[in-house]
């Protein structure tokens, strides 16, 4: 090749860059201009969409579009996810995913998982979370987490804890804290939540890692006895209730927490942008009210926080799953 021919190749290939480049900063500077759809990963009127709906009402107003909100369950949040990641890095579709538990936990327990998303996602920001309880029946014999891990370790693999399922949040809770602590127990999944709580009010099995607004009902009514919160402060639901650290036993959090994520390779000022409306949703007063009425605290961090997050998560549960030797569901 001439080096003319090849000068004029390299001088195209600049002008192309230079355009497309010019076309990305024009479009993040006229951001939005049409509506917006965030897609969750669970079914309607569900915690995830409730608190998603409360939050991007407000943001849909700051911005003046529309935000759709589109229920996308199924496949323990894959199918959500995986809809956004193919979609354009523009900023126009969104996900709301949990970087504590399912969004981390997936990338081991799918092993052909059709994307990583450490890589197929961009962080947006955290904006709420909820705190997580230790659970037992009211007949178990034993008033603090101590006396239960006694318990549990004079007893080995007879003490049985429920889940929703096989993978799903509170299995692999379940299993962490037995490995923190040192028992040998047995997990039953259920595939009607219902039939669970009957079993746990009953004695049948024995304890639970739940969302606490999930139990509260029953905690208040002292069917059920909260030995600790799984998380790193205390509940304002359950203020007598101890964490797991202050009981002795080390770290232990099962909270839930909500992200927003856009597709990776989505101009870092519409990423800037989103999280910037996030937080400034979560300064009002009523976002507030409604957050801590679906029984969710609002909690903003930015990008960087949330990345580090689901970095972390996705390296723990990867330990936790093999070791545990634990297998998903089918969807």
């Amino acid at each position: 090749m001439g080096r003319q021919k090849r000068s004029r190749l390299n001088l195209i290939a600049a002008a192309v860059t230079a355009i497309v480049a010019l076309l990305t900063d024009v479009s993040a500077a006229e951001y939005p201009n049409r509506n917006i759809r965030v897609v969750v990963p669970f079914a309607a009127a569900g915690v995830t969409d409730i608190v998603a709906r409360i939050l991007f009402e407000r943001i849909g107003q700051s911005l003046g579009q529309t935000i759709i909100i589109d229920d996308r369950p199924g496949a323990g949040g894959n199918i959500a996810v995986e809809q956004v990641v193919k979609s354009a890095p523009d900023g126009y579709t969104l996900v709301v995913a949990d970087p504590s538990n399912s969004l981390s936990a997936n990338v081991t327990l799918f092993p052909r998982l059709s994307f990583d998303p450490l890589k197929d996602l961009a962080p947006v920001a955290i904006f709420a979370t909820t705190g997580a309880v230790l659970l037992v029946t009211k007949s178990l014999p034993v008033k603090s987490v101590r006396e239960f891990v006694a318990l549990a370790q004079s007893k080995p693999e007879k003490l049985m804890f429920g889940s929703t399922g096989n993978g799903t949040p509170g299995h692999l809770n379940g299993e962490l804290f037995s490995q923190l602590a040192g028992i040998k127990t047995v997990h039953v999944p259920y595939r009607i939540g219902g039939q669970g709580t009957a079993d746990l009010l009953a004695g049948r099995i024995q304890f639970w890692i739940a969302p606490i607004p999930t139990r509260l009902e029953q905690v208040n009514a002292g069917q059920l006895r909260p030995l600790a919160v799984a998380g790193n402060e205390r509940s304002a639901d359950l203020p007598g209730v101890p964490t797991v650290k202050e009981s002795g036993l080390g770290d232990f959090d099962a909270s839930t927490t909500y992200a927003v994520f856009a597709p990776a390779g989505t101009p870092v000022d519409i990423i800037e942008r989103l999280s910037v409306e996030i937080g400034h949703a979560l300064d009002e007063e009523i976002v507030r009210r409604k957050f801590r009425a679906a029984g969710v605290e609002p909690k903003f961090r930015p990008p960087s926080e949330l990345a580090m997050l689901l970095q972390a998560q996705t390296a723990q549960w990867a330990d936790v799953i093999k070791r545990a030797g634990i297998k998903a569901d089918e969807p």
